[in-house]
């Protein structure tokens, strides 16, 4: 309702978050939130009759939006164009504003089909644009719309040359209202709890009278209410007075804390074969524990992270229990069990790529994940580094893979890969088997780490040498993720180490040695939409222990390919032997950096450099030359990640390298 202090002084009380009966015309995205703001602040008004000038009275809804033409000229083909202009603003947030609000410009290129229709149009404005004034702080606003009809006796035939009508809303903003005094009180008459802060809402006495702040102040009390573990607390009433003598706002806000709550009995719905205490053991609270937003919001998050279930839902029974205690309802949708799939991926220089896999995601009802695949490599395309060793086949994995959620504690998971392989790289030729058991937990939101043991045995050839493998590893890795996408991160950073020493088990290998790997990578968006993104990474390695020639080919460096250094076929960024195969080497170093332009919401142009190379040295000592590669993408973005097309050029290559390459695959480079 709204009420009257004085002819000079205004009265508005509105309850929070309730519905205030306007009709309106669709809202723009980007002032829907200012505009509903200010509905909601001031309320309706046809509540009251201001005392005042109209310019004056509380900032009504624009009425729903009435036909601008009768239906015979809505069927006329042809329109009247006309053109925009706001003037006497100086302020370009303001102008931002009032050009989202405004029909006029909304409705732009539909042109109206008479000038009746123009001047339909430019009166619905008028409240739309005193609404977006008001909830800006400009309560004295005055505006003028004048349309030039000097020649828009009717409409314009198509293609005509006639130019636009013109169209002036001339703003007069008036002096800006600021906050006066910001008081908070409970239901009735009552006060807060004593450890609940009533202060520094974002609206302090001083600052501009917008709308928007004022909703956004109520709904920062409540959330405080419900960190302090008040989870039905609400807003009860809320009250502003605009005070036209010194143009000032007082605002006076009216909230029901509840209860202090507590979780009750935990009731689960909605499971069909993951077992309950499963889903139990991620709970974040223990029964009689006082509520906590963050701690719900982080049970949620937990049991999604099982990925057995397409929709989690974490909430509170809809009212407070006995003293509080209050039960809590977990709602699940469980995901199909089986799921296949399958990928490709091609180059140039390694020709076709595929992979196909079947899994199951919840296998003994404990959400174990097994995954069975096969990949097929390098069909048609450059192979085996040895003519006289390899066996002319591409390359070839048969993997199972197995994985059980918390195993011996909560959000500590067991991986288990088993994967037979046949490697036909540039470099060398291999079979062998490989078998790794390790244990991964997250320590934080960001970081992740894992250990285990690693088993491995073997053939590796290359034109000189035959190395028989048989190796037992000590995996140690941490991961790092700070981005705000797994697939597509366009801010934050992301950075992973992996150290594995590996002790021989008889084979050629007579010395122990440690592989150490880092990689990292940055993202900044440019323009705050994701539209433009810098991507930069950088990786080094280092193997410790031994001589370059007591290492198997297989565990050595390499750069050079679609997720090395783009430009370069596979493993070919780096130093040659007499046969002209990669050599590999001791120690790594990789840098690139891209911009990742969005044409279209679906579609991307990414220009991009690389430059790495391998050294013979624990180190890199750069006493081979970096390997610099340039090229540009296209992007095709989908739900399920990006689809990568990129052609690489080698700026300073071997004197056998291939003038270009093309990279077709899933997922960014990096």
């Amino acid at each position: 309702m709204i009420r009257f202090a004085s002819a000079s002084r205004r009265k508005v009380a509105a309850a929070a978050g309730s519905a205030t009966g306007f009709a309106t015309a669709p809202l723009k995205a980007p002032i829907a939130v200012p505009l509903v703001a200010a509905l909601l602040l001031l309320g309706p008004a046809a509540a009251g009759r201001a005392q005042e000038s109209p310019a004056d009275a509380p900032p009504a809804a624009p009425p729903a939006a009435a036909p601008e033409v009768p239906q015979d000229e809505e069927a006329r083909p042809a329109g009247l164009r006309y053109a925009v202009e706001f003037t006497g603003i100086e302020d370009d947030g303001l102008r931002s504003t009032l050009n989202d609000a405004s029909t006029l410009v909304e409705l732009k290129d539909d042109a109206p089909p008479s000038l009746i229709g123009l001047e339909r149009r430019a009166d619905s404005d008028r409240d739309r644009l005193q609404t977006a004034l008001r909830s800006a702080g400009y309560y004295d606003a005055r505006l003028d719309i004048r349309i030039d009809d000097q020649s828009a006796t009717g409409g314009q035939p198509a293609g005509s040359d006639a130019p636009p009508v013109k169209v002036t809303v001339a703003v007069t903003p008036g002096p800006l209202y600021h906050i006066k005094t910001v008081n908070v009180r409970g239901a009735g008459g009552s006060g807060l709890p004593a450890e609940v802060a009533t202060d520094d809402l974002g609206l302090a006495a001083g600052a501009p009278a917008v709308a928007q702040k004022v909703l956004d102040a109520e709904s920062e009390l409540v959330g405080r209410l419900a960190r302090r573990g008040y989870a039905f607390a609400k807003a009860a009433d809320r009250e502003v007075v605009v005070d036209h003598s010194d143009r000032t706002m007082d605002v006076a806000y009216t909230v029901d804390p509840g209860p202090l709550t507590r979780y009750g009995a935990t009731r689960i719905e909605g499971l069909e074969k993951v077992d309950e205490d499963l889903v139990r053991g991620r709970l974040a609270w223990k029964e009689g524990q006082v509520y906590d937003p963050g701690a719900t919001d982080r049970a949620r998050q937990d049991i999604a992270a099982l990925q057995v279930f397409d929709t989690v839902r974490v909430r509170m029974a809809d009212e407070p229990g006995p003293d509080g205690v209050t039960p809590v309802v977990v709602t699940v949708g469980e995901r199909k069990r089986r799921f296949i799939g399958g990928g490709v991926t091609f180059s140039t220089e390694d020709g076709l790529g595929t992979n196909a896999y079947w899994g199951h995601r919840n296998l003994f009802g404990g959400a174990e994940q097994l995954r069975v695949g096969v990949d097929v490599g390098r069909v048609a395309g450059s192979s085996g580094g040895s003519s006289s060793t390899g066996n002319d086949l591409p390359d070839l994995r048969f993997s199972v893979n197995f994985r059980k959620p918390d195993f011996l504690a909560v959000k500590q998971s067991l991986l288990v890969n088993f994967a037979v392989v046949n490697d036909q790289p540039p470099a060398y030729s291999r079979v062998a088997s490989e078998l790794t058991v390790k244990l991964e937990r997250p320590l934080t939101d960001q970081l992740t780490v894992s250990y285990g043991v690693s088993g491995e045995r073997g053939r590796v050839e290359t034109e000189d040498t035959t190395y028989q493998t048989a190796f037992i590893g000590v995996p140690l890795g941490a991961a790092w993720n700070g981005t705000d996408n797994l697939l597509n991160p366009t801010s934050g950073q992301r950075a992973s180490l992996q150290v594995t020493p590996w002790f021989p088990m008889g084979g050629d290998t007579k010395s122990p040695f440690t592989s150490v790997l880092l990689n990292g990578s940055t993202y900044h968006d440019l323009g705050n939409e994701g539209r433009y993104v810098a991507a930069a990474r950088i990786g080094l390695g280092s193997i410790l222990g031994t001589s370059l020639s007591d290492i198997p080919p297989d565990h050595r460096f390499y750069a050079g390919g679609g997720g090395s250094v783009r430009g370069y076929g596979f493993q070919k960024a780096g130093p040659r032997d007499r046969y002209d195969d990669p050599v590999g080497g001791r120690s790594l170093l990789e840098i690139g950096a891209e911009l990742r332009i969005k044409v279209t919401e679906s579609i991307g142009v990414v220009p991009f450099v690389d430059a790495g190379t391998v050294y013979d040295k624990a180190y890199p000592d750069f006493s081979e030359p970096l390997r610099v590669g340039a090229g540009v993408g296209l992007r095709y973005y989908t739900d399920f990640g990006p689809l990568r097309v990129d052609v690489g050029i080698p700026l300073n290559p071997a004197g056998d390298d291939a003038r270009w390459q093309l990279y077709l695959s899933l997922g960014q480079a990096f």
